[in-house]
C-alpha cells in the first residue's frame, strides 16, 4: 500500500454526500416523518415539556442499525441517497453508502475511514470532535454527552410516535438543529439543517436496536489501496 498524508475535510462527511436529484415525491416520502395513516392521528398530537423519552431511548439503545433514506437540500436542489448505518455507543460505526454513490465510512472508535472502492483510496484521521459535529453522535455518544451538546424543547407525542428538537450550544456548530422521531422505540427519522445551509432529511427503515454482531464493525481494505492519513506519522 502507498501511504499519504493530506487534509481530509470534516464537511464532507456523514449523512452529508451529495447524489442524484431526487423527484418531488422522493421528497415528501423521506420529510414526512408522522405517521398519515390515520388522519386522527394529526389532532391527537401534543406539545409535551419533558423529554426522557427521548432521553430513556438513548440510553438505552446501545445499538442501532437500519437502511435509510437520505435527502440533502440545498441552493433548491434535491439530492438522494441510499445506504445503510450501524452504530455502537463506544464510538464505532459503520455506513455504507450503496446507491448511487459506493463508498463507506466507518470508525474504530479511534479513527474515522472514509473508503471509496472506485478511487481505491481511503482517508483516514482521528475521530476527535467528529461525534460531536455530527449527527452520528446521536447513536455513538452516551446521553451524558449528547446533554452536553445539545438543549431539547419542542418536544411532541401522539399515539405511537415522539419528537423532539435538539439545537446545539455552541454558537459556532456544524449542526443549527436536528429533530429527532422515534416511532414504536426505534429511531425513525432525522431532519437537521447544518453551517452550509443544507437541510438533511434521514428516514430509517427496518430499524433494530437488537446486538451487532463484532465482525461487522470491521473495515476490510483491499491490497494495494492508497491510505490518505491525517493522522500525524503514517507507516
Amino acid at each position: 500500500m502507498r501511504y499519504l498524508v493530506s487534509f481530509f475535510l470534516i464537511s464532507s462527511i456523514l449523512f452529508l454526500i451529495p447524489s442524484l436529484n431526487a423527484s418531488p415525491d422522493e421528497v415528501d416520502a423521506v420529510n414526512n416523518t408522522r405517521d398519515t395513516t390515520n388522519p386522527s392521528l394529526e389532532s391527537q398530537v401534543r406539545l409535551i415539556e419533558d423529554p426522557n423519552y427521548l432521553f430513556n431511548s438513548i440510553r438505552t439503545h446501545k445499538f442501532f442499525s437500519a437502511n435509510f433514506e437520505q435527502i440533502t437540500i440545498h441552493d433548491k436542489k434535491r439530492r438522494l441517497v441510499r445506504g445503510k448505518i450501524i452504530a455502537h455507543r463506544s464510538g464505532k460505526f459503520k455506513i455504507s453508502y450503496y446507491e448511487p454513490l459506493n463508498e463507506i465510512m466507518f470508525s474504530d472508535g479511534e479513527d474515522f475511514y472514509r473508503y471509496d472502492p472506485e478511487l481505491e483510496q481511503v482517508n483516514v484521521q482521528p475521530l476527535d470532535e467528529l461525534l460531536s459535529e455530527t449527527p452520528i453522535g446521536l447513536f455513538t455518544l452516551n446521553l451524558e454527552e449528547i446533554k452536553g451538546l445539545f438543549d431539547v424543547k419542542d418536544c411532541e407525542s401522539n399515539l405511537n410516535s415522539y419528537s423532539c428538537q435538539l439545537t446545539s450550544k455552541k454558537e459556532e456548530s456544524f449542526i443549527r438543529w436536528i429533530n429527532i422521531t422515534i416511532k414504536n422505540s426505534v429511531f425513525y427519522s432525522l431532519r437537521y439543517l447544518d453551517s452550509f445551509g443544507q437541510i438533511v432529511s434521514l428516514k430509517f427503515k427496518e430499524a433494530s436496536i437488537s446486538g451487532i454482531p463484532t465482525e461487522e464493525f470491521k473495515l476490510i481494505i483491499p491490497e494495494g489501496t492508497d491510505i490518505v492519513s491525517f493522522r500525524g506519522n503514517a507507516n
